[in-house]
């Protein structure tokens, strides 16, 4: 059978779909490409914008376009929202991803914990991600995720995650990226917390980089900060979503404007260069043209190395779905615009402190005469050099920058 498979959103997702691949693989079942013919296709959702939901349905549209006689499984954030979205062509599966191919054989939804899941390899990827942990019960104002992916937080064993990342080391992996729902909640209720996690993962031989992926403010403690040392990466993706403290309490985000200054200038103290990515909203009910100024303002303070926007769009369930929207469209679109204009201009400011320096870069692919990869400080860069594959580290000197890239050469 030709199985296809497509993932939206986080990288949570991601890792639930090499289960799927996995899962199907173990069968004898032949994994092709979303847009080539299949049997079976596969969307692993994601609800979590408008914009996204939007996405999910238009796949299944291609889906049936490609072979109208397929059948098409959904599973992922969607299938919470829209539990009356099965028909004859289409299943839905709300089991454990690692699961799912003997669900599509037999019907039955089998009951697995969290410590069933394990992946062997990453598909295409240089990097391989690995859950730790899923569920969240922040319940900030905005977000849907706990009422699609469960408000139980639920950790994987630290035994399991240190032996499904030896088995991706031994594989040749020289990245590991952990993730979960909300991750620095890991070990909650079970003696445990992130921090002693990474002391044990960061004995592991063979592990050059370890990566955290999106993190609450609030669980960057000083005992976190404490392990942030090699194999451990200076990068760090914490969602900030609002520089301005009446929006942020509005949000239910549990953190003021100083207070995520102050983590900030404790990850800086540690490397001067710290690495920190973030989440912007913009539009969201009761941003003034101040509040939003705020928000330009910490851009500039904090000098990111990335930050995504996102127009604020209501999402079903969420406090801010019965909030009065204040912010018109179009001034959302404009207030994003000025945003990435900020952005870019500090993103090169941040950029350039490494220009005339050496990083090593780990190569993810090579694309228009460029090898493309990540520094240690999570950003991309294109090189050029001889003798070089992928997944490899190079040592690698950098000459110029822009908003999107750095540039260099292979020495």
């Amino acid at each position: 059978m030709k199985v296809a498979i497509s993932t939206l959103g986080c990288k949570t997702n991601q890792y639930e779909s090499e289960l799927i691949r996995e899962s199907f693989l173990k069968n004898k079942d032949l994994i092709v490409g979303f847009k080539d013919f299949a049997d079976l296709y596969i969307i692993n959702s994601c609800v979590v914008t408008n914009k996204a939901e939007a996405e999910t349905r238009k796949l299944i549209s291609e889906a049936f376009n490609k072979n109208p006689d397929a059948k098409i499984l959904l599973t992922g954030c969607f299938v919470s929202l829209h539990q009356n979205s099965q028909n004859e062509n289409i299943l839905i599966y709300t089991g454990r991803k690692n699961k799912i191919a003997d669900f599509y054989s037999n019907g039955i939804t089998e009951s697995e914990n969290i410590d069933s899941e394990k992946i062997t390899t990453f598909a295409n990827r240089t990097r391989a991600i690995v859950k730790i942990e899923e569920g969240c019960d922040n319940f900030c104002a905005y977000c849907i995720v706990p009422f699609v992916k469960g408000k139980e937080v639920k950790s994987k064993s630290r035994e399991v995650i240190i032996d499904e990342i030896k088995q991706l080391v031994n594989r040749g992996y020289k990245e590991i990226v952990l993730t979960g729902t909300e991750i620095g909640k890991y070990g909650e209720g079970k003696g445990t917390n992130i921090a002693i996690l990474l002391k044990q993962l960061k004995q592991i031989e063979g592990l050059e980089r370890l990566r955290i992926s999106s993190i609450h403010p609030s669980h960057v403690t000083d005992e976190f900060i404490e392990e942030i040392e090699t194999p451990v990466v200076p990068h760090l993706h914490i969602s900030l979503q609002s520089g301005d403290n009446k929006v942020l309490k509005k949000m239910n985000r549990g953190y003021t404007r100083e207070g995520f200054l102050k983590v900030v200038g404790k990850l800086r103290k540690k490397d001067k260069n710290f690495s920190i990515s973030t989440d912007l909203i913009v539009g969201f009910p009761g941003e003034t043209e101040d509040a939003f100024f705020n928000s330009i303002n910490i851009i500039r303070e904090v000098k990111f190395s990335k930050v995504h926007i996102f127009r604020f769009s209501k999402r079903p369930y969420t406090p801010a779905f019965f909030m009065k929207e204040t912010v018109s469209e179009n001034l959302k679109k404009i207030r994003a615009q000025r945003l990435k204009e900020v952005t870019d201009a500090e993103r090169i400011g941040f950029k350039k402190r490494f220009l005339g320096k050496t990083a090593k870069v780990l190569i993810e692919n090579f694309t228009n005469d460029y090898y493309e990869g990540f520094t240690p400080y999570y950003l991309r860069i294109k090189l050029k050099g001889d003798n070089i594959k992928t997944g490899d580290i190079v040592d690698t000197f950098i000459e110029k920058v822009d908003a999107e890239y750095l540039y260099g050469y292979k020495i």
